[in-house]
């Protein structure tokens, strides 16, 4: 049963920072090592423990802006920004900052690439803390022994010494001389490392909570195209919808529309220059894409209490036959709530605007629905329970779709 277990905050933004991770070997890990660096930092710094939570908070997502392969690697160049001009920061922070528990984190992010020499201590020390760390990290080969590259990292930050706040980088000359720092920083033990260190008190304990999280990642995941703003938002919706009708319980109900959210989670594991293709997806391209349901599976399926809703969110592009993907369960063996899912995916995709299509109506989008049921793609009791109720889940896809677009366009303005 959800939430049986309490989470910490640690938990979720780890899922989010995990995900994230897969999406190219060339950024693997960098949030976890900006994160182990600037905790030791702050810790040696003395600050409060709350502040030095929220500084690894921030730093496990300093880059969550950056939509797209080329952004994250134009943000390992040394001096590729300075301060507030900086457009993947900013998006981090409108991003973080609408979910309560990483407020004040988002704060941080906002100014990670802000220089010492020009704002000084106008910003969070926090801040402070994650761009040194960052432009510290960035400049390690992983293909290079790591200890025997500290000297040449040291003389590229202290050459740029303006760059960063005097008291943190004093601590980093330190720091330098204690290998241990280095090999946890770029093992594969940067979270044991950090969960020794600090304690991280806060807690998701109530569904309200945790529903306002998976709102958050629908952000994340929708946001970085204007085609795909507002789909997890129409998904949640439809899905919550066709539940309720269906006959399930409020908690369940309530349940499905965190999976709805969560349903594409894998997608941020998908580079976007794949997801924003206008032309035809080759099949090195498409397998790419298909890679996105098992992820959103792996990466949910690990948090205690989740379990039911990784299946019902990872479950939506399979098929009644067996003929889905990525597990290809058949029809009598996936739970109703996940068939529901895989309805309430096609329903929303079928009926929004699409780069290619404006969105069909009611007649063409039952018709596709009922093809795919009678093909045995799709539960036919749920396809007729959406075509009674069609105008009901329409009527609340298109308010939820509607309020995730102003969002949108808020955060690009």
């Amino acid at each position: 049963m959800i939430m049986e277990n309490k989470l910490s905050i640690y938990d979720f933004v780890k899922t989010v920072s995990d995900v994230i991770d897969l999406t190219s070997p060339l950024v693997s890990s960098h949030h976890k090592r900006v994160a182990n660096i600037a905790c030791n930092i702050a810790q040696r710094m003395n600050l409060p423990n709350d502040e030095i939570q929220d500084i690894v908070l921030a730093s496990m997502l300093h880059d969550i802006g950056a939509f797209s392969i080329n952004e994250r690697i134009c943000a390992r160049v040394f001096e590729s920004f300075d301060g507030d001009s900086c457009q993947h920061a900013l998006i981090g922070y409108r991003l973080l900052k609408c979910f309560e528990p990483l407020e004040k984190a988002a704060e941080l992010v906002k100014h990670h690439h802000t220089n010492y020499s020009t704002h000084g201590n106008s910003i969070p020390i926090g801040s402070h803390i994650i761009h040194l760390a960052d432009r510290s990290v960035i400049l390690f080969e992983d293909d290079s022994e790591i200890l025997a590259q500290i000297p040449n990292m040291l003389e590229t930050i202290f050459h740029k010494h303006t760059m960063f706040h005097p008291d943190a980088l004093e601590v980093l000359m330190c720091l330098a001389g204690l290998e241990n720092v280095w090999i946890e920083t770029f093992s594969q033990s940067h979270d044991e490392a950090i969960l020794n260190k600090i304690e991280f008190a806060k807690e998701v304990t109530c569904l309200e909570t945790l529903r306002s999280f998976a709102r958050f990642i629908a952000r994340i995941i929708d946001f970085r195209s204007r085609f795909t703003a507002t789909h997890s938002s129409g998904v949640a919706a439809v899905a919550m919808e066709l539940s309720t009708v269906f006959g399930f319980s409020e908690m369940e109900c309530k349940q499905m529309e965190i999976a709805g959210f969560l349903h594409d989670l894998g997608k941020l594991a998908i580079p976007g220059e794949v997801l924003e293709k206008k032309g035809a997806l080759s099949n090195d391209e498409f397998s790419i894409i298909k890679k996105h349901a098992y992820y959103t599976y792996a990466i949910l399926s690990k948090l205690n209490g989740m379990e039911q809703i990784a299946v019902w969110a990872a479950h939506h592009h399979e098929r009644q036959d067996g003929n889905g993907y990525p597990f290809h369960v058949h029809g009598r063996d996936s739970p109703m709530l996940a068939r529901i899912m895989a309805v309430s995916d096609i329903m929303t995709a079928l009926s929004e605007d699409r780069p290619y299509r404006p969105g069909m109506n009611r007649a063409d989008v039952l018709s596709i629905i009922f093809s795919m049921a009678k093909n045995g793609g799709l539960d036919m009791n749920i396809a007729e329970l959406a075509d009674k109720n069609f105008h009901r889940i329409n009527t609340v896809r298109i308010k939820a779709q509607e309020d995730a677009r102003k969002e949108y366009e808020f955060f690009h303005t």
